[in-house]
């Protein structure tokens, strides 16, 4: 039986193949590597291969995604394979596309003022991956996750409800109403995408509630964001309902509703008091210190001169 001892780029290829559908991922990209080098296999297929290892362990970095575009493009071939999965190239290469265009999106978005623009992106991507991945599973997910439930709908689907969320957010300091409105459109989406929708319900709720506050009695709408509720001893002689559209107070509650001025107003004088009582206490604590040093030192000159004077 004759051994082979230098392998040429085929025979490394076909074994980094084989890794691969062992699930040896790091084995398989070092000879695989190698097969590049030698030229092994056939077209670039083995650079595709090496790009998927990468993204295996960066499947939340568009850098990774666009890296496998660039590699998938080289490629003639319209079949590919990877370990047991089959795929078409041309099908990759526009998840590629669609997948670090949303995470980039996603990135980019930090505050509330940049998420209608963030919104409006997301929505013409979701557009896309309805018309171009459809009911079509996504491959990497596939590949790396075994699952076929991610499908371009559902990804149509996430994403308009993300985008209606982001539009929620960026208005809901000046508008709470309409930031309910959004949010009631984000659920829906997430119900058809098979989603409770909780956490829409759950700010639908807050931002749509409107109370009285206990202090000023001024009228704010929007639960943690333009008023909270707060634990107070309310006494049942307080405790009278005046009929009013706008609560002070959660019936059967030892909570009071109070506006975000007031409550930021307390906040922030609690907030001095506590700093004025940590400085007094810091301060006594130093000069206590001090005494306590200066008793010290005395001490030990003390004793000094006593050893002195044996």
């Amino acid at each position: 039986m004759a051994f082979k001892l230098f392998k040429n780029g085929d025979d490394l290829y076909n074994q980094g193949d084989d890794l691969i559908k062992r699930g040896e991922y790091a084995k398989a990209r070092d000879i695989l590597q190698k097969s590049i080098d030698k030229e092994g296999g056939v077209d670039d297929v083995a650079a595709v291969k090496v790009a998927l290892i990468d993204l295996s362990s960066r499947l939340t970095n568009p850098a990774a995604y666009r890296n496998l575009e660039s590699k998938l493009k080289a490629v003639s071939q319209k079949q590919l394979e990877f370990g047991l999965t089959t795929f078409d190239r041309d099908a990759l290469i526009t998840e590629c596309v669609l997948t670090a265009q949303k995470m980039q999106i996603m990135d980019a978005t930090s505050n509330d003022s940049s998420k209608n623009e963030a919104a409006k992106q997301l929505q013409d991507l979701a557009v896309r991956y309805q018309s171009e991945i459809g009911d079509r599973n996504l491959i990497v997910l596939e590949i790396f996750k075994n699952d076929t439930t991610v499908t371009g709908m559902t990804e149509f689907y996430n994403l308009m409800a993300v985008s209606y969320e982001y539009m929620s957010d960026a208005v809901v300091w000046d508008n709470p109403s309409q930031a309910a409105e959004y949010q009631q459109i984000a659920m829906g989406y997430r119900q058809q995408n098979g989603q409770s929708g909780d956490a829409n319900l759950a700010r639908i709720r807050s931002y749509s509630c409107t109370s009285k506050c206990w202090l000023c009695g001024r009228v704010a709408t929007g639960e943690g964001i333009h008023f909270f509720s707060a634990p107070a001893d309310v006494s049942p002689a307080l405790d009278k309902d005046d009929n009013g559209v706008a609560k002070s107070k959660p019936e059967g509650s030892t909570q009071i509703y109070i506006c975000r001025a007031c409550y930021s107003a307390v906040s922030n004088r609690s907030d001095e008091i506590s700093q004025d009582y940590y400085n007094r206490a810091m301060a006594e604590m130093r000069a206590m210190e001090a005494r306590l040093q200066a008793e010290i030192a005395a001490l030990q000159t003390q004793i000094s001169f006593a050893r002195m004077n044996r």
